[in-house]
């Protein structure tokens, strides 16, 4: 399976319990299972502090409909789970701060395999900030570094939601849309991937989103949370979901496991749409040989393995633009798997030995 999706577990638990809080912590926020150093308020601004969350699974928490928080400057370290968790809320801004050493402690062997990923955690996703089912959102100029399980993950929210332990069956979908990264660097965030906008419920969308002048450097090292995986994806994980309207502009990937930008349609009924590839500089990734079996630079990729009942469609990605990227050191620069083959133009393209520039299977 693709680690794009491989590594990004779909995981419900109902009624798991609250891990027990240090002291400093809040505990059980928004009945999550996890407890927090920091919980926001709407229109809070957090600026210049040092969150040390040693203790707590969340360093700052912004809970359903706490709007326009605002985090400037602020460092977040020492979070078992997530540096910075938000989810079912809007307006919030996260810039010019430092989430590092944050979700070392998500894996446990009593927990059940994640879907997909076969991590043990009773947490489905965990990164060094997560905003799911959150919009009208900026995160922007920040250093995510050294975090256990991902850099940054924008998902939805809904029967599934992928930050918390304890799970309501019973939630309405929230999608992600209209939400701005722009401008971060990132690195050495094992067991993830580096930049991530994936829909993790059936029926489940993103939309509208930014990923824009983000500096990802691959480290080519492992952890016991897994390889830096670093990269780009923009997926459509689960049955019925889709992603639309999502512009990867002036990024600079490189050294990464998988694929420097990924657009990845993974389930039956799922499909990206509208996915812009735009200006990237895009060098020597690939180099776990995940989707494409060589190092790639961008890759669009419907699963061909996956399952389609009778009546359901396969996955598709459909008018994907990859256009102006500079990519070198790859021996593919632009690999596609579907019936869509993306629309490519105006790359600065340089293969390695025996390799293809442009390749559709």
């Amino acid at each position: 399976m693709a680690v794009s999706t491989a590594l990004l577990g779909a995981i419900g638990v109902v009624g798991a319990g609250a891990a027990q809080a240090a002291p400093n912590c809040t505990p059980n926020v928004d009945n999550s299972g996890l407890s927090a150093a920091v919980v926001a308020h709407s229109h809070q601004y957090l600026a210049n502090r040092r969150v040390d969350a040693t203790g707590c699974d969340i360093g700052i928490f912004v809970g359903p409909g706490v709007q326009h928080v605002t985090v400037n400057d602020v460092v977040v370290t020492g979070a078992n789970f997530q540096g910075i968790l938000a989810y079912d809320t809007s307006y919030l801004t996260i810039k010019n701060s430092r989430i590092h050493d944050n979700g070392f402690h998500t894996l446990d062997s009593s927990a059940p395999a994640l879907p997909g990923s076969g991590l043990h955690s009773y947490v489905g996703q965990s990164f060094g900030i997560s905003l799911f089912g959150v919009s009208w959102s900026t995160v922007e100029n920040n250093r995510v570094t050294d975090n256990g399980r991902g850099g940054i993950g924008v998902m939805d929210t809904g029967a599934n939601n992928p930050g918390t332990i304890n799970q309501n069956p019973s939630a309405p979908l929230r999608a992600s849309t209209h939400d701005r990264v722009v401008g971060n660097t990132m690195s050495a965030n094992y067991g993830g991937c580096g930049l991530v906008a994936a829909t993790q419920n059936f029926g489940g969308h993103l939309s509208h989103l930014f990923l824009a002048g983000n500096r990802i450097i691959g480290t080519g090292t492992m952890s016991e949370s897994g390889p830096d995986v670093a990269g780009i994806v923009v997926a459509a994980d689960l049955p019925n979901s889709w992603v639309s309207d999502v512009s990867v502009v002036g990024n600079k990937v490189t050294n990464s496991f998988e694929g420097g930008v990924i657009v990845n349609a993974e389930a039956f009924n799922s499909s990206t749409r509208n996915v812009a590839v735009l200006g990237n500089t895009l060098r020597a990734n690939n180099w776990g040989a995940q989707e494409a079996p060589d190092t790639a630079g961008v890759i669009v990729f419907a699963n061909p393995g996956a399952e389609v009942p009778p009546g359901a469609d396969a996955p598709k990605n459909v008018h994907t633009v990859v256009a102006g990227n500079r990519i070198t050191e790859q021996f593919y620069g632009i690999y596609s798997v579907g019936d869509f083959p993306p629309i490519a133009f105006g790359n600065y393209i340089r293969v390695t030995s025996g390799g293809d520039p442009i390749f559709h299977g």
